[in-house]
């Protein structure tokens, strides 16, 4: 069966393109009429980008600080989640014990616990870590479970009629099966630690973008303000996008399988 044109490539860029252009219009056309300490049209905001990205450049040393913290929260909280899933998966009895307490700092807003964060670390770069880490690790913890305990019976059985060792069928097993749901976990994880970079920065408006979101705010410059918001959605989207990529060509076997 033939596609339709809209969900041909051409056609999905056409209707985004043509959607981003309406929105843009109708924020112009409304925000042209408003004070400008209540909201910028996009052209000021683009102004705005150009100041912040080439005359003043204030916007680099804020981004390199907050994909900083990214990578370094990002990186520990898979090195803790990843094979805390793989155990919590494979040990029924530490599931039982650790489950209970990873849902429920999984569903608890993390907001909740700043003011210990703070008390134990201050605001400087150990709260924003343990922020990003609180925010990330549990959805690596989950998938990675879920992975490890969604393996093929049978997979397991044949291992284990080979008298396969644990170390080899974790190795050549279950591993191979998991590595979507981990995958899976990991694309989850990086973005809820972009999000807690950029709050753990504007509750301790020390450095990063956050930092250039109180500060403008509280100068009334919407329109600078605006720069990191958008830089900030623009990141989002690039993980998205690239991290999907990643996981298709990575996990193409298991998509292959499915068929």
């Amino acid at each position: 069966m033939t596609r339709g044109w809209l969900y041909r490539p051409s056609g999905v860029w056409t209707v985004r393109i043509l959607t981003l252009a309406a929105t843009l219009g109708i924020w112009q056309a409304y925000a042209s009429g408003l004070n400008r300490a209540l909201l910028a049209p996009p052209s000021e905001v683009a102004q705005a980008l150009w100041e912040e990205a080439v005359t003043v450049g204030n916007i680099w040393p804020a981004l390199g600080g907050s994909l900083l913290t990214l990578v370094s929260g990002f990186g520990l909280s898979m090195l803790v989640g990843v094979p805390l899933g793989i155990a919590m998966g494979r040990a029924r009895t530490l599931e039982y014990v650790i489950d209970p307490y990873v849902s429920f700092l999984y569903a608890l807003p993390h907001v909740a616990l700043v003011p210990l964060m703070v008390i134990w670390f201050g605001f400087n770069l150990q709260f924003r870590l343990a922020y990003v880490f609180v925010s990330a690790v549990f959805p690596a913890i989950i998938n990675t479970m879920v992975g490890v305990k969604n393996v093929d019976q049978e997979l397991l059985d044949a291992g284990r009629a080979f008298c396969a060792s644990e170390r080899q069928v974790l190795r050549t097993i279950v591993l191979p099966s998991a590595v979507p749901y981990i995958f899976a976990g990991g694309r989850q994880a990086l973005s809820s630690a972009w999000v807690g970079v950029v709050v753990s920065e504007i509750l301790a408006a020390l450095t990063g973008v956050g930092r250039l979101i109180v500060t403008y705010g509280d100068d009334y410059k919407t329109a600078n303000m605006l720069v990191p918001i958008v830089v900030i959605m623009g990141i989002a989207v690039a993980i998205q996008s690239l991290t999907a990529k990643l996981q298709g060509r990575i996990t193409r076997w298991q998509a292959v399988r499915n068929v």
